[in-house]
C-alpha cells in the first residue's frame, strides 16, 4: 500500500527515577526507590522491584501476579532491543530513532508501573501522577509533533482528578487522559466522578481506559503471568465498557471522546450484544437500566478501540463497530509488543487500503486531535 501517516495509539514508557523528581516535597521520605535482588529463575529475569510504601512492584510470583519491565535495573531490560533512554523516554532522541526504525510518525504513550495501583494513599497517588506528568509533558517538548501523552488523573479524589485534567491539559502535548478499569474494586459509574467527565467534556481531552491490575478480583484468582495478562489484566477494560455504556455515564455526558485500549477488539461485538440481550430483559421487569442500548450508544458516541494487528476477526468487528473507530497499538517497548504490527496490517488480504490507512493513523490522528 502507499505511504501513510503511521500514528501509534498506545505505546509506552519505563519510568525510571527520574520521573519522581517533581514529586511535592513533603513525599521526600516516601519517594519510590529501585531495589534489585537476586535473579531466580522464577522471576523470569524480573528481579528488580520499585518499593513504594512497604510494598515492591511488581510482583512475578505467587497470588496475583502482575508483570512489567520497569525499573530498568531489571535483567528483563537489558533482553530489549531497545536503549534504556528510548524505553524511559528519558532521551528522546533515542525513542525518536526507534519509531523511525519502526516507521511510527507520531505515538502516544502511556505509563507501565501506574498498570497497578501503587498505595492506598490517595494523596500520594496523586502527588505520584503529577510528577509522572510533569516528566512527560518535558521530555514529549523535545519533539512535539511526534512524542504525545496521556496523562494520568488520580480518580479517587474527584477534585484533584479535575484539577490535573486542567494542569496536564494547561502543560502542552497531553493529548489524552487516562485511566484503569476500575477503581479498586469500584466501578467507574459508581465513584462520583461527574465533576470530571464534565471537566473532560469541557476540555474536550479523550478519556483513555488502559488495561491493568486494578482489581483484586479479578487480579488475586491468578498466580501465572499468562492467567494474570489474559484475564486479570484484560477485564477490567471491559468493566469499564460497561460502566459508560450500561451505567449510565454516557447518558448524562453523551459527548464525551472514549478510548478501550490494549484489550484488543474482537469482544466489542459480544459484549455490546449481551449488554443488549440484557437490557430488554431487565427493563421489561421493571428494573434499572441506562436511557438507552448498549449498541445505540456505540453507534451515537465517540467510542474507540485499539486491535492486535492479528485479530482474526476484524474485518467483521469494522462491520460491527464502524470503519473510523478502531487504531493500531505498537505497544513499544513492552515485553509482548510485537514489532512488526504495522506490517501485519499492511500485508493483511482481508482488509482495504483504505481501512488499513484508517487503523494505522488516519483515526488514532482524529481521536487525539494530532
Amino acid at each position: 500500500m502507499s505511504k501513510v501517516r503511521i500514528v501509534d495509539a498506545d505505546s509506552h514508557v519505563e519510568e525510571t527515577a527520574e520521573y519522581w523528581q517533581y514529586l511535592d516535597p513533603k513525599y521526600e521520605a516516601r519517594r519510590p526507590i529501585a531495589i534489585v535482588a537476586e535473579n531466580r529463575p522464577q522471576f523470569a529475569g524480573m528481579n528488580a522491584f520499585w518499593y513504594i510504601d512497604g510494598q515492591t512492584f511488581p510482583k512475578p510470583v505467587g497470588r496475583g501476579v502482575t508483570i512489567f519491565a520497569t525499573p530498568l535495573e531489571m535483567e528483563r531490560v537489558k533482553r530489549k532491543t531497545w536503549s534504556l533512554g528510548s524505553q524511559s523516554l528519558t532521551a528522546p532522541e533515542e525513542r525518536l530513532r526507534d519509531m523511525d526504525a519502526g516507521g511510527i510518525d507520531v505515538q502516544v504513550n502511556f505509563p507501565t508501573v501506574f498498570l497497578e495501583t501503587l498505595t492506598e494513599d490517595v494523596e500520594f497517588e496523586a502527588a505520584l501522577m503529577s510528577s509522572y506528568n510533569q516528566f512527560m509533558a518535558k521530555a514529549c517538548a523535545a519533539a512535539p509533533d511526534r512524542l504525545k501523552w496521556a496523562a494520568l488523573l488520580p480518580l479517587r479524589d474527584p477534585k484533584l482528578a479535575v484539577a490535573e485534567a486542567r494542569r496536564a491539559h494547561e502543560l502542552g502535548a497531553a493529548c489524552a487522559a487516562t485511566t484503569a478499569g476500575t477503581l479498586g474494586n469500584t466501578g467507574l459509574d459508581q465513584a462520583g466522578l461527574d465533576p470530571l467527565w464534565a471537566e473532560l467534556e469541557r476540555l474536550q481531552l479523550p478519556f483513555c481506559i488502559h488495561c491493568g491490575w486494578c482489581n483484586d478480583g479479578v487480579r488475586l484468582p491468578f498466580n501465572t503471568s499468562y492467567g494474570a495478562h489474559v484475564l486479570g489484566f484484560t477485564v477490567p477494560v471491559l468493566m469499564a465498557f460497561y460502566a459508560f455504556l450500561g451505567g449510565g455515564i454516557l447518558d448524562r455526558y453523551p459527548r464525551l471522546k472514549l478510548g478501550f485500549l490494549e484489550a484488543g477488539c474482537e469482544w466489542v461485538p459480544y459484549l455490546v450484544q449481551r449488554m443488549d440481550h440484557y437490557f430488554h430483559s431487565e427493563s421489561q421487569n421493571g428494573r434499572p437500566v441506562p436511557e438507552r442500548p448498549a449498541s445505540d450508544y456505540l453507534r451515537d458516541c465517540a467510542i474507540y478501540f485499539t486491535t492486535e494487528a492479528e485479530e482474526r476477526h476484524l474485518p467483521q468487528v469494522l462491520e460491527f463497530i464502524g470503519e473510523d473507530r478502531i487504531m493500531l497499538s505498537a505497544d513499544m517497548p513492552h515485553g509482548e509488543a510485537r514489532e512488526a504490527s504495522i506490517e501485519e496490517i499492511q500485508e493483511r488480504t482481508d482488509l482495504s487500503e483504505a481501512q488499513k490507512a484508517k487503523i494505522l493513523g488516519e483515526t488514532a490522528a482524529e481521536f487525539y486531535g494530532v
